[in-house]
């Protein structure tokens, strides 16, 4: 008796560890996960940050340089004088010095390139939207999958445990001699095969349960669960808004067509960048320098003191032939544009049929969800009074299993309905900015 009671207390305490060990996710923690590990939001940070730097340093362009050199030489050797004769000398001198550069007409090169920078920076600020966007819609597609299946698993326990019961039932029946083999065969070959659409089931819920955690890179696979969403608190019946005004909003909030249109927009200021260098460029430029020579007896500090030495001017730089380096230069700036154009239009093709299609399925799933539900609550009644039909020896197993399998169906495609429309719903509205 004492080792009975020790090995229930010892059945419970692993039953509630186990329990214990299940960790059930939220769809916002999900998303909150992914938001944070996912890499390739990382990788647009760091693009953003360099895109930052770039347009800092477009900036910084227009500024002038300060440059200081200096350097120290020793000569040992032989040299003319004035005279013509040759002599033997041995010297050491130093010139430091420090100047300054300005450019003061490049063509607005200069200013292109600022521009090309502010456009690059905001394509990568967009492109990091669109990327939390992205994974965003992605862990509400898999999560979504996952209640679905769960809730298939569901509906095959209950078919299994049903058809299990009925094989009792008729097992039974057969043992008092008021049934026959038959029936207890074909409840045989249908629990099997019950079984085998179970295991199926489960290992879809598996796999997509697999998905959607590795698309939160979550480390620890085990004992995860997925929180089932309060489907009666959400309106699923109401009529959403006209499509034109949602494709309206979605374009106007796609941070995929806003990071696209920028590009487009730095690859023009790229193509003028690019023209600028066939025209000629000023500088201006100054510089100071002091001079030392042991040639000379003075000392050190003296020479310095008494050799400052001054230079200003401009230098006018004219490209005359360097190649077909710049003619090479702007074909392939024209190519950069023309692609990025492209890329803009099939960006608004991509946002615009993903709007046509969650749009199409969402109200196909509204629209089918209500017959979907007169449906279910016909073919359950219709199941029940086949039962007792059956139950009582008035109808045959065929047509109680065809009853079973449509009321089955109709349940699946209930469920089936109710997360479409929840799931096109939150996607449509994240797409929108809601």
């Amino acid at each position: 008796m004492r080792k009975f009671i020790f090995g229930l207390i010892l059945l419970v305490g692993i039953s509630s560890a186990a329990q214990d060990s299940v960790r059930v996710l939220t769809l916002q923690e999900c998303i909150d996960m992914a938001s944070s590990r996912n890499l390739t939001i990382k990788q647009n940070q760091n693009n953003l940050i360099g895109a930052h730097s770039n347009k800092r340093q477009a900036y910084y362009n227009f500024l002038p340089n300060l440059n200081a050199s200096g350097g120290y030489s020793y000569f040992d050797g032989n040299n003319i004088d004035f005279s013509g004769q040759v002599v033997s000398n041995t010297s050491r001198s130093s010139r430091p010095s420090i100047s300054s550069n300005l450019v003061l007409f490049s063509a607005f090169a200069n200013h292109h390139l600022l521009n090309r920078r502010k456009h690059e920076y905001e394509s990568s600020r967009y492109q990091l939207e669109d990327s939390k966007i992205a994974i965003k819609a992605t862990v509400i597609r898999n999560y979504l999958s996952v209640l679905v299946d769960t809730e298939n698993v569901r509906i095959s326990d209950q078919r299994l445990k049903f058809l299990e019961d009925q094989l009792d039932r008729e097992k039974k029946r057969v043992s008092v001699g008021v049934g026959n083999y038959e029936t207890v065969y074909n409840f045989q070959s249908q629990v099997a095969n019950e079984k085998l659409n179970n295991v199926n089931i489960r290992n879809l819920y598996q796999s997509d349960l697999l998905a959607l955690l590795q698309s939160i890179q979550l480390e620890n696979y085990s004992g995860v669960r997925i929180a089932p969403l309060d489907l009666e608190s959400l309106e699923i019946l109401v009529e959403y808004d006209p499509y034109n005004q949602v494709l309206d909003e979605i374009i106007q909030y796609s941070f995929l067509l806003k990071s696209a249109e920028e590009s487009e927009e730095a690859a023009m200021a790229q193509l003028k960048q690019t023209r600028s260098n066939r025209y000629p460029s000023l500088v201006a430029g100054a510089a100071h320098s002091r001079n030392y020579t042991s040639i000379l007896d003075v000392e050190y500090l003296e020479q310095f003191q008494n050799t400052p030495s001054n230079s200003i001017g401009v230098t006018l730089n004219v490209p005359i032939f360097n190649r077909y380096q710049i003619q090479n230069n702007i074909d392939n700036s024209k190519v950069t544009m023309l692609n990025a154009q492209l890329q803009n239009e099939q960006a608004v093709l991509n946002v615009t049929n993903a709007a046509q299609r969650d749009y199409l399925d969402l109200v196909s799933a509204q629209t089918s969800y209500k017959t979907a539900q007169e449906n279910y609550e016909a073919l359950n009644q219709t199941f029940e009074f086949i039962k007792k039909r059956f139950e009582t020896g008035n109808t045959d197993f065929y047509s109680y299993l065809e009853s079973l399998n449509n009321k089955n169906r109709a349940e699946a495609q209930l469920i089936n309905a109710k997360y479409t429309i929840v799931l096109r719903k939150q996607i449509l509205d994240l797409y929108r900015g809601n």
